[in-house]
């Protein structure tokens, strides 16, 4: 009895409850490790008209390094995933440092197109979801089924880099030139990212979550395994249920609407005649609220429900699209990526949350790196398109119509999600 209770305390469920859990020792060491390795994402926009009047890319090919970034990171997630369930995170977490802060020092010394693809495109995909995908893996094995919080924390380190580096970059680039830019990135991706790393440990005595979502109910229906009725699916097994398909296509639409937005909106409101210094506040304003809608949203879904969350941003997600259409105004830019960051914030912990829901935590890893996989084919698919109609139409009112629309849809989707069962695995 006394080794079970021992055992009991040790859990991470337990530990979650405890007020200084490392957990969250680990989900801020997390957040800040991709604040500095893994900013590329968020603050690329700054560097789009640079790279225009140095080279005389077009949009869309420049939009092209966005998408391929995202196909390396999509096709390297599920493999980093199962390969850190298997081995530990911490070795995984390490090279995604080392690569990303590469990538942005060989970036300063690009000459061509096919340097900027090799080096932020490939290079940094790989980089990113080496880091990405067992550190989120890792702070749900912390806190299983109510990991929403933990993970909203720990990608909140995205948010906060699209806060914090648009600007210093733009007076880096006007200043010093984009090459600058690159170096200094690259250097503080090593130093800040490794520190962080040093804290990213993995819970003792790992164990598989419970199912927490509301609603579900936990009392195995006739024909299902016990044992397993809610938890412990392995990436095969997740693979051929619904579940996953429909979370797959939301968080692709999610993703791909969302940088759609963050990449082309400093383009668009300085077509407006708007400058570049007073657009570049335009990303930092989104990754605040991006950064509130990630806490929020996470401690919101712990209490309520992911669900419920999920399709409510997505609905001011949409409608934030829609009003884009058209803007010329700075304070309407300013108004839409306010409330379109708060929107996709919310949604980006419940993700992996939701997975841990349904499939359990023992092939967290795997599972979530598939649906990064949807999401890096977002972020691949929404800013190329974008490029592309903006270059055929001169206007982006399209690109963030079909967005708008796509979410809508989404929204939908999300109506059909419900927890997985075993029997219809079998059948």
């Amino acid at each position: 009895m006394l080794r079970k209770r021992n055992q009991a305390e040790n859990s991470p469920s337990t530990k979650a409850g405890r007020k200084l859990s490392y957990g969250w020792v680990v989900a801020i060491a997390g957040a800040g490790m991709l604040l500095a390795a893994g900013n590329f994402l968020y603050t690329f926009g700054v560097f789009v008209k640079p790279l225009i009047n140095k080279f005389g890319w077009s949009r869309a090919a420049i939009s092209g390094c966005v998408s391929i970034r995202s196909i390396a990171s999509g096709l390297g997630s599920p493999v980093v995933g199962a390969f850190s369930d298997r081995y530990g995170p911490r070795k995984f977490i390490l090279l995604g440092v080392f690569l990303a802060g590469l990538s942005y020092l060989l970036a300063s010394r690009i000459t061509s197109l096919w340097h900027l693809y090799l080096f932020l495109s490939i290079l940094t995909g790989i980089g990113i979801a080496s880091m990405l995908v067992p550190a989120v893996a890792t702070a749900t094995r912390w806190f299983g089924g109510k990991s929403a919080l933990a993970n909203g924390i720990v990608m909140s380190g995205f948010s906060m880099a699209q806060i914090i580096l648009p600007p210093i970059a733009t007076y880096l680039i006007v200043q010093h030139g984009w090459e600058t830019c690159f170096v200094i990135l690259g250097i503080a991706a090593w130093v800040l990212g490794s520190m962080a790393w040093n804290f990213i440990r993995t819970p003792p005595n790992t164990v598989n979550q419970p199912r927490t979502e509301p609603g579900e109910g936990d009392t195995p229906k006739a024909g299902e395994t016990p044992s397993r009725a809610k938890d412990d699916y392995t990436l095969s097994e997740a693979l051929r249920t619904r579940t996953l398909w429909i979370m797959f296509l939301v968080f692709m639409v999610v993703t791909s609407s969302y940088h759609l937005v963050i990449i082309h909106i400093i383009a668009a409101a300085i077509d407006t005649g708007i400058s570049p210094e007073a657009a570049a506040i335009i990303l930092t304003l989104s990754g605040v609220t991006n950064t509130l809608g990630r806490l929020t949203g996470g401690g919101l879904a712990s209490k309520i429900g992911n669900r419920i969350v999920l399709v409510f941003c997505l609905a001011i997600q949409a409608l934030s699209l829609f009003a884009l259409v058209g803007a010329s105004d700075l304070h309407v830019f300013y108004i839409i990526a306010t409330v379109c960051g708060l929107a996709y914030g919310g949604v980006i912990p419940i993700m992996p949350t939701l997975a841990g829901s349904f499939f359990g935590t023992r092939a967290i890893g795997s599972i979530y790196g598939t649906l990064v996989t949807a999401g890096t084919a977002g972020v691949a698919i929404g800013p190329l398109l974008a490029g592309y109609i903006f270059d055929v139409t001169g206007s982006y009112s399209i690109a963030f119509l079909s967005a708008a629309i796509a979410l809508a849809v989404a929204l939908l989707l999300c109506l059909l999600l419900k927890s997985p069962r075993r029997k219809a695995l079998a059948t």
